[in-house]
């Protein structure tokens, strides 16, 4: 069992990105904007819709920052309305929903100035991945994964029929303790590409997961509402995955295991890697809502994590 602790990524870490950040003119404080505009701002990498006609003036960064005064009662926007995250930013913003999107590939480079052990991405949709690390000009990692499920073709008629299904998911956790520049490439040649969530960071080993321990349920945030003539209207929204992992651990290693739990409260979100491969199901990018001491023996104890992905 391991989890991931993810770097916060910043415009100086970003070296390389092959995204535009274009999704909207930029914001400019001598032009007026109509109800319903679009701006983005390229300092905060925030993509704003105006709620007023003849918003002319109004610094919508500024304005989130007001907002977030905790002297103001009950804040609410008043010329512009937070979208999310550019396009090229949607691969940090920790929402694996929101998605960036292109045509080919998806290229970036980070040097995060730190020793990075492991690299996760959710929500893929391409036909492979490509992860490198170079430290001093020489490449001293390099991974590539096809990101198809083959485990839906069972006989004959399903290799020639089924139709072929992504992997949406990837996790790599054994890089080599080097500080260096870090490159990631989701492809799929001639076809658009599009990734919610690129993570990279430390890795910590928390124990050995107790296979027959690790079970998942999906939660689904959709709704059916009935009116009062009975017509029902469906809403889908997202979903996500409840993960339990039952962990295997000395005792003498369970102060420190709470100790890094604890480090991760206030709903931080981590990479929770129960297996590497990802047709299992036991990765998820989420929070801890709960652990608990399931089991204990003499030196060896049963902790188990119950995990709530991020959508």
């Amino acid at each position: 069992m391991k989890v991931l602790r993810p770097l916060k990524v910043t415009d100086a870490m970003l070296v390389a990105c092959n995204l535009p950040e274009t999704d909207h003119a930029a914001w400019a404080p001598a032009t007026t904007y109509a109800r319903g505009a679009f701006v983005i701002s390229p300092a905060s990498h925030t993509v704003y819709r105006s709620l007023q006609d003849g918003n002319l003036g109004h610094d919508p960064d500024a304005e989130q920052a007001a907002l977030a005064d905790p002297l103001i009662d009950d804040p609410e926007p008043v010329q512009w309305q937070v979208i999310g995250a550019t396009n090229r930013w949607r691969l940090f913003d920790g929402k694996p929903s929101r998605r960036a999107a292109a045509e080919g590939s998806i290229v970036i480079e980070l040097e995060p100035g730190a020793v990075v052990s492991g690299v996760a991405g959710f929500e893929i949709s391409a036909s492979s991945v490509s992860v490198s690390l170079t430290h001093a000009g020489e490449t001293v990692y390099e991974r590539s994964i096809a990101m198809q499920d083959e485990t839906v073709v069972t006989d004959g008629f399903g290799y020639y029929f089924e139709p072929i299904t992504e992997l949406t998911e990837f996790v790599l956790a054994d890089l080599p303790p080097y500080i260096g520049r870090l490159r990631i490439e989701i492809a799929r040649p001639g076809g658009g590409v599009s990734a919610g969530q690129l993570v990279a960071g430390p890795v910590w080993t928390l124990g050995k997961t107790a296979t027959r321990g690790t079970g998942f349920s999906g939660v689904d945030f959709s709704y059916v509402q009935q009116d009062e003539f009975g017509d029902l209207t469906t809403v889908r929204r997202a979903a996500t995955r409840l993960s339990t992992f039952d962990v295997l651990m000395p005792n003498a290693a369970l102060l420190g295991f709470d100790a890094r739990m604890r480090e991760l409260r206030g709903r931080i979100a981590a990479v929770w890697i129960g297996a590497e491969d990802a047709r299992q199901a036991a990765i998820n990018y989420g929070f801890y809502r709960g652990y608990r001491n399931a089991y204990q023996a003499d030196r060896f104890s049963v902790m188990s994590i119950e995990v709530q992905g991020i959508v």
